[in-house]
């Protein structure tokens, strides 16, 4: 090879690697971050026509918006709207919002440990700094049923002051351990005795603990539909406001556009208190089957809040 052709072919080589480092160096692709409206972001693209196609996902997607789900994705709604668009809502509308709802998270918890049993019983508490009870804490647990594995783990593992409710349990009221102890009382909408129960209000129930205005680091709440008449006092009131999670089931299938819409106004209510959903588990022992949704359902949804007003 002449000295001439040796030139020539290293002019040549810088040239493609100039090319090469100006068409790919400026490609930078950001951190991925985590949340409902972040996506993974490029900066300083060189885009190349290739590169303005649609993903193959993308068009997916598209083509799937008139499967056997439209209907659902139409009108299930995860996002609750304002209480005048609920109150005219079909019965179509309504019920599937409801479950679609109930059935989705708002917000992540990236540490939750299980208090209590696997099964019924047990609740999720999210560990996350800006959540976790923190010693000395004080922690609500209305409806027992003579299982009190979430209340002595919570005592235990957080060391928490817990107060348990139930008025249907035999058992009288009573110290059950240094860190529990058990009223035979239980929650509602107004102070009353209904079927030999003794029901109070929330702010009835913290002025006997001496516990007025004072945060409530945990309140869970298992009380077999009577959180439907409780809830709307506990808003009102400001009670509820004044809690950092809450872990609560809610029971009924949302039988028709009034008990549909009656309880999406109560949602609302929880959510505009500053409540998100981290975690949603559908209770299996209450599966219910209806024409306006296409899949299997619950009539019991158990629902971690985090009180986002509070972080």
């Amino acid at each position: 090879m002449t000295s001439k052709e040796r030139i020539a072919g290293f002019i040549v080589g810088v040239g493609c690697a100039a090319t090469f480092l100006l068409i790919y160096s400026p490609l930078q692709v950001t951190d991925r971050k985590d949340g409902p409206n972040e996506h993974n972001t490029v900066s300083n693209v060189v885009v190349m026509p290739s590169m303005q196609r649609k993903s193959d996902w993308k068009l997916n997607a598209e083509r799937n918006v008139d499967g056997p789900l439209k209907e659902l994705r139409q009108q299930g709604q995860i996002v609750l709207p304002e209480k005048d668009a609920i109150a005219k809502m079909t019965v179509s509308q309504a019920f599937k919002t409801y479950h679609s709802y109930l059935d989705n998270v708002d917000t992540m918890c990236y540490r939750k440990l299980r208090m209590g049993k696997l099964g019924d019983g047990g609740w999720e508490i999210c560990d996350d700094a800006n959540y976790r009870p923190v010693k000395p804490c004080i922690v609500y647990s209305f409806g027992i049923s003579n299982d009190f594995s979430f209340d002595d783990d919570t005592a235990k593992n957080y060391e928490c002051n817990v107060f348990s409710f139930d008025p249907s349990m035999t058992q009288a009221s009573y110290q059950r351990s240094p860190r529990v102890r058990f009223f035979k009382s239980g929650l509602g909408g107004k102070d009353q005795k209904s079927n030999s129960w003794d029901l109070q209000t929330l702010t009835t129930i913290k002025k006997m603990l001496n516990h007025t205005g004072k945060y409530i680091d945990v309140l869970k709440m298992d009380i077999e539909n009577s959180e439907w008449p409780s809830l709307p006092n506990m808003v009102s009131s400001g009670e509820l406001s004044n809690v950092g999670q809450f872990l609560v089931e809610y029971h009924g299938p949302c039988s028709n556009l009034n008990d549909c819409v009656s309880k999406l106004k109560i949602l609302k209510d929880v959510h505009d208190a500053g409540f998100r959903k981290f975690y949603v588990h559908k209770n299996h022992n209450c599966g219910l089957t209806n024409a306006l949704f296409p899949v299997i359902r619950t009539f019991c949804y158990e629902i971690h809040y985090v009180n986002i007003k509070l972080k």
